[in-house]
């Protein structure tokens, strides 16, 4: 598990696919995150602030900086006396997890019915197209790229920027097991419908609808994701 060498993790750093200018702590939560969720750190490993540091070629103020978003969204226990460690990801987080984002989403949403300008409905329904597109070339990747703009033109409309950065540590982790386990069959055409529902409703000015619709469209991507997770833990 720690046999790769400082100069080959810490070139990993240099190259990931996070935009330049990124600090050096969120490049740690990224590697951190996808090995977590790739399984090469299992749950219950010890995460030692000093041997990751060592593993990093970085000084320790990152890699705590690191474990300490990580917490923050579910996938690293802190105990006091006995440092962090892996959790196990399984459907009791991920309900947890869209709790949060439910809470949030449909109120920025709301907000966004009553708030939204013109401008701000025109990078919706850019989005909202975007996201068509790639529902009906079956290129999920796009899905996850054009949906995270979807939601993210709404919550902007919102005007709410602080519950804007409260949701940005939920989803985070919901976009990085997405980008592994994909949408399930039925997903993306179920989306297609919901997203042109809750765009038709911030245009209509109706908040309560709006609230309801985003509501229904999180409840539906969390049975799919869950659903997901429990076809890789099948054996085979």
């Amino acid at each position: 598990m720690w046999d790769r060498t400082r100069s080959a993790l810490a070139a990993d750093l240099i190259n990931d696919r996070l935009p330049f200018g990124s600090t050096i702590y969120q490049r740690v939560q990224e590697r951190l995150r996808d090995e977590i969720l790739d399984g090469v750190l299992a749950p219950g490993t010890r995460l030692k602030i000093g041997e990751l540091g060592t593993r990093c070629g970085l000084s320790h103020m990152p890699v705590r900086e690191a474990l300490q978003k990580l917490e923050g969204e579910g996938l690293v226990v802190v105990l006091p006396n006995r440092g962090a460690s892996v959790r196990q990801v399984d459907a009791s987080l991920l309900v947890h997890v869209y709790d949060v984002i439910e809470a949030l989403d449909s109120m920025l949403t709301g907000k966004a019915a009553l708030l939204a300008s013109d401008a701000d409905m025109h990078h919706i329904r850019a989005a909202q197209l975007a996201f068509d597109r790639a529902a009906r070339q079956h290129d999920w990747r796009a899905c996850l790229a054009s949906n995270d703009a979807f939601h993210r033109a709404i919550h902007a409309a919102s005007g709410n920027h602080e519950a804007m950065r409260l949701i940005s540590t939920p989803d985070g982790l919901i976009r990085a097991l997405r980008s592994r386990l994909g949408y399930g069959a039925e997903r993306l055409g179920a989306a297609v419908a919901q997203h042109a529902a809750i765009v038709d409703a911030i245009e209509a000015r109706d908040a309560v609808c709006a609230r309801q619709l985003a509501v229904a469209h999180i409840d539906a991507a969390r049975t799919d994701l869950v659903a997901r997770l429990a076809e890789l833990d099948k054996p085979t």
